[in-house]
């Protein structure tokens, strides 16, 4: 059984990476999705975290409650405060793999900086390379860099855990943009709320 990993803030998790989720387990069965929150970013990429490795989890639970094959990895999360780099979460799951070569799946902007990513060669010796295509980000990738694309178009395009933050600072609704689990989640905390 071939393991997708799917990694991400997920701050929050939305409805698009839950369709993602739903997706991959269809089009790659009989497969395991493997969720991995991201710990500390990586410096490079100037990323911050709003909401706690806790929450970014319990969130995820309750996105995914109820879907079988699916397992949240906290590797990253383990290792703050030293910067996460996928390299090393890579070699951290290895014994928990199995023997088939696992799929690692990208939105179509992290794909374009992939060739950015610390040791991404090493990555791409280890892995299949996946993305979910994104509108307007056909741009070119590094010639070594092969991903096959998830689907074809993204129902959720425009949707992004920066839209719902935002969202949620000015008062705004959230619903139907994350699941309703979540939703009363961050409600409940009273998480992204204006300082």
């Amino acid at each position: 059984m071939k393991t997708v990993l799917y990694g991400g803030a997920f701050d929050p998790v939305h409805a698009g990476h839950v369709f993602v989720g739903h997706e991959a387990l269809r089009l790659m069965a009989p497969s395991i999705l493997m969720l991995i929150p991201t710990g500390l970013p990586n410096p490079d990429f100037d990323k911050r975290l709003s909401a706690s490795a806790a929450d970014r989890v319990a969130m995820l639970r309750l996105a995914f409650a109820g879907v079988p094959d699916v397992v949240i990895s906290e590797i990253e999360l383990s290792r703050e405060p030293r910067p996460s780099f996928f390299v090393d979460t890579l070699e951290g799951l290895r014994p928990s793999l199995g023997g088939d070569k696992p799929a690692l799946l990208l939105g179509e902007d992290q794909l374009v900086a992939f060739p950015q990513w610390h040791r991404y060669q090493d990555i791409l010796d280890q892995v299949e390379l996946w993305f979910v295509p994104r509108a307007g980000r056909h741009r070119p990738v590094s010639p070594e860099v092969h991903a096959r694309a998830l689907f074809d178009i993204n129902p959720f395009d425009s949707l992004s855990s920066t839209l719902i933050r935002g969202r949620l600072q000015q008062g705004l609704s959230v619903e139907g943009l994350v699941p309703p689990s979540v939703a009363g989640y961050i409600a409940e905390r009273r998480l992204y709320r204006a300082p």
